[in-house]
């Protein structure tokens, strides 16, 4: 099966995804202020600290810090299990940063994983999920955490935990979880100074490194020749345009303010039948499609349960001529 890297995948959806934070008065004031405010934290707070990312049988630990310093953003990503690859950011320029040249061309770029929250949007949260503040009061990384419970209203997105530190709303733990319960996916830190004594410095590749710029090239924008019969409450396209990859393929992107379904779509010869592949908590869905005498390949990627990716496979097709 031919599939995208989900890393690319979420590098590409990190870049270019549209941010709507407009807050809906009617419906869980309370939670969607935590959660808006919990968005902001990430870019406006200087933070040092290690959390750790855990999925299925896989687990790892990074370092995070953030600072912002005489009108600059710095932010800095080191995975500290194995080969303590680095991202660097200065403002909108990224470095990868590697042990050495061999290593770089065989790993694939390392994202923040709590950044996908950076743009939840209000306005569809509240249609596909139910939102609770917690009374129960507990400590995570030694800091007082007020909880935030996104239960979905329907089978077609997994449900969510925040608990937020309650002086500053900074992320500091989040569960997904499946309707039945059971945990898909955990980040959680483990210390964070919020005070930390940062210099630009701390921002610069090692010596005897090897560093590499990330160029971030915007997709170019094309028309959608393709709908939706059907979507989820809550779900609808991020983009009214497509954007226009390498090789002929075309992407589109739903949302339902908490989570994306990256959508592929290129020409190709090879008829080829539905598959699904569940990767954790993400799950990929490939199958072809004919349009008069051209076949194509559509790929769907998201975290989401399999069968909203399943559904959303057969209810894709052309939009019609006139439109």
């Amino acid at each position: 099966m031919k599939l995208i890297s989900p890393f690319h995948i979420f590098f590409t959806v990190l870049c270019f995804i549209i941010s709507g934070t407009s807050l809906a008065s009617n419906a869980s004031p309370d939670a969607l202020h935590l959660l808006r405010s919990m968005t902001q934290s990430f870019s406006t707070l200087s933070y040092d600290g290690v959390f750790v990312h855990s999925e299925a049988m896989n687990m790892n630990s990074m370092r995070v810090r953030h600072s912002l310093m005489n009108g600059v953003e710095y932010e800095s990503l080191v995975d500290l299990d194995g080969d303590k690859i680095e991202v660097l950011r200065i403002d909108d320029k990224i470095i990868s940063v590697y042990p050495n040249a061999m290593l770089a061309n065989t790993r694939a770029p390392l994202i923040p994983p709590f950044k996908r929250f950076k743009d939840v949007e209000s306005d569809r949260l509240i249609k596909g999920y139910d939102m609770v503040i917690s009374d129960h009061t507990s400590r995570i990384a030694g800091r007082k955490v007020v909880a935030v419970k996104l239960i979905p209203k329907d089978q077609y997105r997994y449900g969510h935990q925040f608990w937020l530190d309650e002086e500053n709303h900074f992320l500091l733990k989040h569960d997904m979880m499946k309707t039945d319960g059971k945990l898909l996916e955990r980040i959680q830190f483990t210390s964070v100074n919020f005070a930390p004594d940062l210099k630009d410095k701390d921002f610069v590749p090692k010596e005897g490194s090897y560093a590499e710029s990330v160029v971030d090239t915007p997709p170019r924008r094309v028309k959608n020749l393709w709908r939706f019969d059907w979507l989820p409450k809550g779900f609808s396209l991020v983009w009214p345009e497509a954007r226009s990859l390498n090789h002929g393929t075309s992407m589109l992107l739903l949302s339902d303010g908490m989570t994306t379904v990256s959508v592929f779509i290129e020409p190709t010869m090879k008829p080829k039948p539905m598959s699904i592949l569940n990767m954790g908590a993400t799950i990929a869905g490939e199958r072809s499609i004919k349009v008069k005498d051209q076949l194509y390949l559509l790929t769907m990627v998201g975290e989401v349960p399999e069968p909203t990716i399943e559904k959303l496979m057969t209810v894709f097709m052309p939009r019609p001529e006139h439109d």
